[in-house]
């Protein structure tokens, strides 16, 4: 059973060609009432939007991934936008599900879905990131949400709670 098990999770990982990548997710996988209203927490020590992210080393000799400007506020000409986490001990791998939501934009109808990703993480990761690249027509202004997953596939995600931020009229090139 336990060579099952690692030729299983072998087959598994092999397909992943990077480090963060898209992926879809159920468009209501079991929401639990008021989870969206909630940070998340439990799995995650720090969870924050940011603007972007740097890999550092940590104490235990090993990469930490951490947030570069964190920020609930973001220009309409950001290219990019972050979610960056330090996660609680864990002893076994699993993937976070990021879901990018509209929320109230003039022009855009509520809880539009923009875009996914998702990271796998392996027991002997101590952070990640999720990201999405601002779309094509640009970041429209307004309010939007990152809906948090987690779990070993889509069958079994568990939502974990919601990271909002708002997107601000670009500024005047000086």
């Amino acid at each position: 059973m336990r060579a099952l098990f690692f030729s299983v999770a072998a087959l598994f990982v092999l397909p992943l060609p990077s480090f963060s990548q898209s992926a879809s997710l159920p468009s209501t996988p079991g929401e639990k009432p008021g989870y969206e209203d909630r940070h998340p927490e439990g799995l995650f020590s720090r969870i924050v939007t940011a603007h972007g992210h740097e890999m550092v080393m940590g104490n235990a000799r090993s990469f930490q991934i951490i947030p570069v400007k964190p920020s609930e506020a973001f220009s309409a000409d950001v290219p990019e936008i972050f979610v960056v986490f330090q996660l609680q001990q864990h002893d076994s791998e699993f993937k976070v599900y990021g879901r990018w939501v509209v929320e109230k934009v003039e022009g855009v109808p509520a809880n539009h879905v923009l875009g996914t990703d998702a990271m796998l993480l392996m027991t002997e990761d101590e952070s990640g990131y999720l990201s999405l690249k601002r779309p094509q027509a640009g970041w429209p202004v307004g309010d939007y949400k990152v809906q948090i997953f987690t779990g070993t596939g889509i069958s079994d995600m568990d939502p974990i709670g919601t990271l909002r931020f708002k997107v601000l009229p670009a500024k005047a090139a000086s």
